[in-house]
Order: C-alpha cells, then sequence, then structure tokens
C-alpha cells in the first residue's frame, strides 16, 4: 500500500493531511530552522514508513500550529506584523477578513522603503492584501497565495492562541 493510500485509509492521518493543506504564513528564519532539523534528523536514520511519515506530520502540525509564536513570525507579544517593501509607494494599506477590507482601517507606516502595521487579532485564519497607492493590489510575497474568490492577489496568516 503506497503512503496516500495510507493516509487514506486511516482517519487520524487523513484529518491531519487535510489540516495541513491550508497554508500558514511562517517566515523565511523559521523555515531554515525546520529544515535544518531535518537535515539533520535525516543523517542520523532515513524515515521510512507508517512511523516516519506520522514523524514528519507531527513537526508539521507543530510548525503550523506553534511556528508563528514560537520562531517568531510574524506574531509577537504585541500582535501581528503585516509589512511589505514598496520604497515608490506614497501609501500602503492592510486590507483584510479583519477589517471588512476597508482600504482605509489599517494604514501602514513607512519606515526605510519597509511599510508596516502591527494588529492584535484573535486566533483564527485570516485572508489579506496590501493596497499600494490606493490602487494596486499585492499578495504578501513572504506568505504562499491564498485562494480568492474574485481573481486578486491574496494571502493568508493564521494566528494560534
Amino acid at each position: 500500500m503506497d503512503d496516500e493510500n495510507e493516509i487514506r485509509s486511516d482517519p487520524l492521518l487523513s484529518d491531519l493531511v487535510s489540516t495541513l493543506r491550508h497554508p500558514v504564513a511562517v517566515g523565511d528564519r523559521a523555515m531554515e530552522q525546520v529544515m535544518a532539523q531535518l537535515r539533520k534528523e535525516s543523517r542520523r536514520a532515513p524515515w521510512r514508513g507508517r512511523a516516519g511519515l506520522a514523524t514528519a506530520l507531527a513537526a508539521s502540525v507543530a510548525l503550523a500550529v506553534f511556528g508563528s509564536r514560537r520562531l517568531g513570525q510574524p506574531a509577537t507579544a504585541g500582535g501581528v506584523t503585516f509589512a511589505l517593501s514598496a520604497p515608490s509607494a506614497a501609501r500602503v494599506s492592510l486590507i483584510g477578513d479583519f477589517n471588512d477590507w476597508n482600504p482605509e482601517a489599517n494604514p501602514l507606516r513607512r519606515g526605510e522603503g519597509q511599510w508596516s502595521v502591527t494588529l492584535k487579532l484573535k486566533p483564527g485564519r485570516y485572508r489579506y492584501s496590501f493596497v499600494v497607492d490606493g490602487s494596486s493590489w499585492r499578495a504578501d510575497p513572504r506568505t504562499p497565495p491564498a485562494e480568492d474568490d474574485f481573481g486578486t492577489p491574496t494571502s493568508a496568516v493564521t494566528v494560534a492562541n
């Protein structure tokens, strides 16, 4: 039985895989740390079979659930920081599920070509975009793209407890 059939036949694994298919925003540093640890572990003993798959899934769940908080990206004690590099922009705002997609609700502040704002968000998954100079929608280049019903550039972030 191959891994895909094994996942489908096990309700727990199937549920975990389904949960893990939703993108979670993690920073480049977090991903580097995870990959370094995986390379280190793979040198010790190769992952095989169901036990290896379960270990990989557990590591993925830990990263998805605790990654942003424990590894410092993007959540902080003060909230979630959204940032965009747009050195030539005159203004940038944040729109998303958390502010009813209102471009006036969360303007970003400029700092050496980097625009940012920190928001306190309740735990959950939020879709968002940046609006540059009032008309250009941009997804967050630091996160995987998220599905959008209107074909606009959109990102997603998950906030843990």
